[in-house]
């Protein structure tokens, strides 16, 4: 009689509040699980975000700088390339006023040749 009287709790059947109770556990640390997740998983993105905006910053800035370094290549190119003709044509016009000043003399001595020839 002993025996079957500790036995009792053995054979025992779980009641609907029983099973309510365990549901709640387990929703419970489920719960706490997920929270826990969502929270490493909120903290590892936004780690990342914050490594991909400092990558952002950094490109950026070598973007700009590699663009003020060619505007600066080529404005070096245009002044080496600029400056020589601005002198050529300086030289040039200098050149075509010798030249009109040389025809005008040269007029001038082939008149003073005849007038002296005429008069001698």
């Amino acid at each position: 009689m002993l025996c079957v009287l500790l036995a009792s709790p053995a054979l025992s059947e779980l009641t609907q509040a029983d099973l309510d109770k365990i549901r709640f556990l387990v929703n419970e640390e489920v719960s706490k699980f997920v929270a826990a997740s969502e929270a490493r998983m909120k903290q590892y993105v936004d780690l990342n975000i914050e490594s991909v905006e400092t990558q952002i910053l950094s490109v950026e800035k070598q973007i700009t700088h590699s663009t003020n370094l060619i505007y600066g290549l080529i404005a070096l190119v245009v002044a080496a390339v600029g400056i020589p003709q601005i002198i050529m044509v300086w030289r040039s016009r200098s050149d075509r006023s010798l030249e009109r000043r040389i025809a005008e003399l040269s007029e001038d001595i082939e008149t003073l040749k005849k007038q002296r020839l005429v008069n001698p």
